[in-house]
C-alpha cells in the first residue's frame, strides 16, 4: 500500500497538472487574445471543468499521510519548519487549494456561460485576479506536496516550474486534441485530409500553436537552469541534497531523457517554420511534450522514495493507465459536445 500511494502521488499531480494547466491557459488566452484560444477552447474549457472531480480524487492519499509524507510520522525531522510543515495546517492548507481551484472552474464556467461576447469584461477581470491566485496557490502547494518531500531542501523558483509546466502540459494536451485527429488521418492516407493540411488558416494556426509550446519550453528550460545554476554555486549540503539523487545514481538517465525531450529536441524541431506549421509533424512534438510532462512529475516525486536509484513498481504503470485513462475518458467526455458542434 505504502509504494502504491507514493505512486499515486505523482500520477495524482499530473492529472491535477492537466486540469489545472487548462484553466490558466483559458485565463490568459483572456487577457492576451490570439486565434489559438479559440481553437483550442472546447478540449481546455472541458479540462478545466473536471477540477473539481479532480480535488476529491485527492482523498486517497489520506489513508497513509506519513508513507507519503515522512515529516509527518517525524516532525523531528523538521524542527526548524514545524511551524510550517505539521499535519493539521499542512491538512487546512491543502483543502484550501483545492477548494480555491475547484471555485475557480466553476466560476469561469458560469462565467463564460453568461458571457454575451468571448471577450467580456468580466471574464477579463476574472483571469486577471485568477492567475495572480493560480501564481501564489501553486507555488505554495508546490512547496506542500512536492518540495516537502525532501524537507531539507528549498528552491524559490521550484512553484512557478511546477506552474510553468502544468500549462505546457495543458496546452500539448489541447493541441493532440485539436489537430491530433486530422494529422492522424493524413499519416493513414487520407487524400481530403492532406489536402485540408496544407490549407493557409490551419498552417498559420500551427504556427501559433508552435511558438505557444516553443515559449513553454524555453520557459521551463531558464526556470530548470536558473535553479540548477544557482544550487550548483552555493555548493551547500542543504540545496545539493535535492539534486545528488537525480544526478549521481542511475536516476541521472530519466535526467538525461528530460532533458532531450523537454528542450533539446523540441527547442530544435520548433525552431523549423516548415516544422511547426505542419499539423503532423506538430502533433507528434506535442504528445511528446505531454509525454515528457508525465515523466517530469515522476522525476519530482519518486527520487525521494528512491534515493539510492531508479527502480519501477508495479503500481508506478497501472496507476497510470488507470488514473490517467480515467481522467482522458472523463475529458473526452465532457469535451466531444463542443467538438460536435464546431
Amino acid at each position: 500500500m505504502t509504494l502504491a500511494l507514493r505512486s499515486y502521488l505523482f500520477v495524482y499531480l499530473f492529472c491535477l497538472a492537466l486540469s489545472l494547466g487548462s484553466l490558466a491557459n483559458l485565463m490568459l488566452h483572456q487577457l492576451t487574445g490570439g486565434r489559438w484560444g479559440v481553437a483550442l477552447r472546447g478540449p481546455l474549457s472541458a479540462a478545466a471543468s473536471l477540477l473539481p472531480v479532480v480535488a476529491l480524487f485527492s482523498l486517497p492519499l489520506l489513508i497513509d499521510l506519513p508513507a507519503v509524507f515522512a515529516w509527518i510520522g517525524d516532525p523531528a525531522s523538521v524542527a526548524d519548519k514545524h511551524w510550517w510543515l505539521n499535519r493539521p495546517f499542512f491538512l487546512a492548507r491543502s483543502a484550501v487549494y483545492l477548494v480555491l481551484w475547484s471555485l475557480m472552474s466553476l466560476r469561469w464556467r458560469v462565467l463564460a456561460a453568461r458571457a454575451a461576447s468571448p471577450r467580456s469584461r468580466a471574464l477579463i477581470r476574472f483571469s486577471a485576479a485568477g492567475l495572480i491566485a493560480y501564481g501564489f496557490s501553486v507555488s505554495l502547494a508546490s512547496v506542500d506536496w512536492i518540495m516537502s518531500l525532501t524537507p531539507q531542501w528549498y528552491s524559490s523558483t521550484f512553484g512557478l516550474w511546477v506552474g510553468v509546466a502544468a500549462m505546457q502540459a495543458a496546452l500539448a494536451l489541447a493541441v493532440c486534441a485539436h489537430i491530433g485527429p486530422l494529422a492522424w488521418s493524413a499519416l493513414r492516407g487520407d487524400a481530403g485530409t492532406r489536402t485540408a493540411l496544407q490549407s493557409a488558416p490551419l498552417r498559420e494556426l500551427c504556427g501559433d500553436l508552435g511558438n505557444l509550446l516553443l515559449m513553454y519550453v524555453l520557459g521551463l528550460t531558464y526556470l530548470s537552469y536558473t535553479q540548477y545554476l544557482i544550487v550548483w554555486a552555493e555548493d551547500l549540503p542543504k540545496e545539493i541534497s535535492w539534486y545528488l539523487p537525480r544526478l549521481q545514481t542511475d536516476w541521472r538517465n530519466v535526467t538525461v531523457a528530460l532533458v532531450l525531450l523537454q528542450f533539446i529536441a523540441p527547442f530544435l524541431l520548433l525552431l523549423v517554420r516548415g516544422v511547426k506549421r505542419d499539423a503532423r509533424y506538430l502533433a507528434a512534438i506535442a504528445a511528446a511534450l505531454l509525454f515528457a510532462q508525465l515523466l517530469l512529475f515522476f522525476y519530482l516525486v519518486k527520487p525521494a522514495f528512491m534515493p539510492a536509484g531508479l527502480a519501477l513498481h508495479w503500481s508506478d504503470p497501472l496507476l497510470v493507465l488507470v488514473c490517467v485513462g480515467a481522467w482522458l475518458l472523463a475529458w473526452r467526455q465532457r469535451w466531444q459536445p463542443a467538438a460536435a458542434g464546431s
